[in-house]
């Protein structure tokens, strides 16, 4: 979980980015095990007015595999240091820049 010194209904780009940052360099090590891992689009979220993200591996025995399946995400590749989007519409992946 990531707080914000104030609570706010819009942040700046430069906090979502430094998030966006640390949930990943986070995610690296905590997903470390797995080839590929996903931060999720707050699609589900229960609190309105917050900026939400989840990140988890994309083990397809995980009781949620549908709902991740159902879920915007950008996938982060360990080994690769790639970065795409999945899109449930079209269940499409979009390449995107080089992380590393």
């Amino acid at each position: 979980m990531l707080f914000h010194k104030d609570h706010v209904k819009t942040l700046d780009e430069g906090s979502i980015g430094e998030a966006y940052l640390l949930l990943m360099k986070a995610g690296s090590k905590f997903f470390s095990y797995t080839d590929k891992w996903a931060i999720f689009e707050p699609v589900y979220a229960t609190v309105p007015d917050h900026w939400h993200r989840v990140a988890s591996d994309l083990d397809k025995n995980a009781e949620d595999d549908a709902q991740i399946l159902k879920t915007p995400r950008m996938i982060i590749d360990n080994y690769e240091g790639t970065l795409s989007r999945a899109y449930p519409d079209d269940d499409s992946v979009e390449p995107e820049a080089k992380s590393r």
